[in-house]
């Protein structure tokens, strides 16, 4: 699927590469605004041959990377006539380390050093295998009886995976000019400066990822192994039906499957279960450590789309859920509304790896 009406302004590209597919966003500004350029998603049903092997399923890759992955985005990249030379791109959560570390009161020259120490007690590898960044998301102030912390957000990237992507891009022709993690980029083209406490929720085909930002600022990030690929795995066994016929269905019908055959509910119904009880377990935590409560829980990605899911979790979380829309502070022709509409949540990491260099 492409889009390609730019004209030659200057332009900032995101490339989301994941499991089933890869997704390019390109944007420039009007203005003060971001303005859709291009975008493209090409799916790769390859994932789908590691799921007929049992095996695999303890280890399958997340990516889509190699030869294929620099044959697809160079085929996206031409399709759309994309001409900036730079990009940047975001890894999983599960591939990374996050955590949000309580220091005491420091000025800033002190914090930079005690972040690079403090790590070595989080991290639990070298931090010579590892790209340390981190954030400072908030301080209590000091009391009577306390003088008061700071909240810093603590990032860690293997080296060897930052490497996968910049050699992916360069076998393309491209810079890379960030790297960061995929909830950080949806989370920038979902919530903007949105302070309300959100969960952020990506059923991905590889993990499912429970995220929740408050404040402005991601404050956890936790990635299960349930996701979309083990929803189409089961349903393909329960109905006796190929993997990709099953997919299909999966997102044709959806939750609905469950009602109208006995057999699905009792092996889709567990999977789901686990998902709800994740959130759950992430919304209770980030309660007993702040107080605060969530508001709503944002859904997107592939899954996003999946008929009667987020209903089905609304109901089991008690907390009111909405569909993802990363392009509503974007310009885009009208044309493409009924497009958003379908694909859009797709497009969320894309999207937010575009808007960081505009920001």
């Amino acid at each position: 699927m492409f889009n390609f009406f730019g004209f030659g302004q200057k332009t900032y590209l995101g490339i989301d590469i994941g499991t089933a597919s890869i997704k390019i966003a390109e944007l420039s500004k009007e203005k003060g605004r971001p303005k859709l350029e291009n975008y493209a998603i090409l799916e790769s049903y390859k994932f789908l041959d590691v799921l007929t092997d049992d095996s695999a399923m303890t280890n399958r890759s997340r990516r889509v990377f190699g030869g294929e992955a620099t044959e697809m985005i160079k085929r996206l990249i031409g399709k759309a006539n994309i001409a900036v030379k730079e990009t940047n791109m975001a890894v999983p959560i599960f591939s990374s380390f996050l955590t949000v570390m309580d220091l005491p009161m420091m000025n800033e020259t002190e914090l930079a050093q005690a972040v690079q120490f403090e790590a070595r007690k989080y991290v639990p590898v070298s931090l010579e295998q590892l790209v340390i960044d981190w954030n400072l998301i908030g301080q209590t102030p000091p009391t009577a009886n306390d003088q008061g912390h700071l909240q810093v957000l603590l990032v860690a990237i293997p080296r060897e995976l930052i490497d996968e992507y910049v050699d992916t891009a360069r076998n393309t022709g491209l810079a890379v000019s960030a790297i960061e993690l995929e909830t950080v980029s949806a989370t920038r083209a979902l919530m903007g400066s949105d302070p309300t406490p959100t969960v952020i929720l990506d059923v991905g085909a590889r993990d499912t990822t429970i995220s929740i930002v408050d404040q402005g600022f991601l404050r956890i990030s936790h990635s299960i192994e349930t996701s979309s690929e083990d929803l189409t795995r089961v349903l393909s066994k329960a109905l006796n039906i190929s993997l990709r016929r099953a997919e299909e269905l999966k997102r044709e019908r959806g939750v609905a499957v469950i009602r109208e055959e006995s057999e699905v509910a009792s092996v889709i119904l567990p999977l789901l279960d686990i998902i709800s009880s994740s959130i759950q377990q992430i919304i209770d935590l980030h309660h007993s450590k702040t107080q605060r409560k969530i508001e709503k829980l944002i859904m997107y990605g592939g899954a996003a789309n999946m008929p009667g899911l987020a209903e089905y979790f609304s109901k089991k979380l008690k907390i009111d859920i909405t569909y993802a829309n990363p392009f509503s502070r974007i310009i885009y022709p009208q044309k493409l509304e009924p497009i958003i509409k379908k694909i859009g949540s797709e497009l969320a990491i894309a999207l937010g790896l575009a808007l960081r260099d505009m920001q």
